[in-house]
């Protein structure tokens, strides 16, 4: 059975932990809040952009371009530009730089490991230390000059990001890009870890519904030089707001799915020290009980031998 003092030393080692995940809970908070209001500020441009790419195919839909590819289009280029077999492609994933978030950086890289399975090819661009230390000790093929930390998300982080993605693209080092990370849930929630492709764009998402005309889709502008290369010039914006949006919902999803852990571990922490301080209590009051019964014991001793000498 333990001592009093190796109990002590328990329940301050236990009291230290606490306190460290308490702060890590609301540095958390605190990163997660920030992060969803700098979101927030950027929305109304990415919207916008989206809209005007939506005027553009309005505009002038018959055109063709690398960037935008309908899913008739995949079927007759074969497997190549197949949604979901075969291929050649390239794996954004984002992950956090440590652990203490539960299960988060691992549903991340179980998303990314599907696609990997069912690719012809692979090429992975790595966000987050902790992914990239993953993939690197298992021998995938990760980019060797593709490095970013998962810091707290910026448009600069994700103009850096699209920028080399886009590059690659260009150079036709994969067909396909795909990016794995976790959608924001919101409030206290893990969120789900899921992919999506960022190119080439599915067309069929910004051509307009049924027999809408330019028209209807809002004032009709005039594109200089022509509608195809100012829409293929705002694909790489377009690109940045969604790379952004990912990189912040998978920030705030582990923000979140930290701040979960830590009050778990908080709550455990809680109950632990109530146990040590019962099982405390009841070691003092043991040695108080055999202190009193040895006094008691040695008095009645004492009186015994005082009586015999009378």
């Amino acid at each position: 059975m333990a001592s009093t003092k190796e109990i002590k030393n328990r329940i301050k080692s236990v009291g230290d932990t606490q306190k460290i995940t308490n702060a890590m809970y609301l540095i958390s908070s605190t990163k997660m809040r920030r992060a969803r209001n700098d979101a927030e500020e950027t929305k109304p441009y990415f919207d916008l952009l989206r809209r005007e790419i939506h005027r553009m195919f309005a505009v002038e839909n018959d055109f063709r371009s690398r960037y935008f590819v309908s899913e008739s289009e995949h079927i007759k280029r074969g497997e190549k530009y197949g949604w979901e077999n075969g291929g050649k492609n390239g794996i954004l994933v984002i992950t956090g730089d440590k652990g203490l978030a539960g299960a988060y950086n691992q549903n991340v890289i179980k998303e990314a490991l599907s696609i990997m399975d069912r690719s012809e090819t692979y090429k992975l661009y790595v966000v987050g230390d902790y992914g990239w230390r993953y993939f690197r000790s298992h021998g995938a093929n990760v980019s060797e000059n593709f490095s970013h930390s998962m810091i707290q998300p910026t448009i600069a982080m994700a103009r850096d990001i699209t920028r080399e993605l886009f590059d690659e693209f260009d150079e036709e080092e994969f067909d396909n890009l795909y990016v794995c990370y976790t959608e924001y849930a919101g409030g206290m929630s893990v969120g789900n870890a899921m992919y999506d492709r960022l190119l080439p764009f599915d067309r069929d998402d910004f051509v307009p519904e049924g027999n809408e005309t330019a028209a209807e889709a809002g004032s009709v502008f005039e594109y200089e030089p022509d509608v195809q290369t100012v829409l293929e010039r705002s694909v790489q914006s377009y690109l940045v707001g969604y790379v952004y949006s990912a990189l912040v919902n998978s920030y705030s999803s582990e923000q979140s799915a930290r701040m979960m852990a830590m009050d778990a571990a908080n709550e455990n922490a809680g109950e632990l020290l109530d146990a040590l301080m019962l099982e405390f209590n009841h070691l003092r009051q043991n040695a108080i009980t055999q202190e009193i019964t040895e006094v008691s014991s040695g008095a009645r001793s004492l009186k015994r031998k005082n009586r015999s000498k009378e």
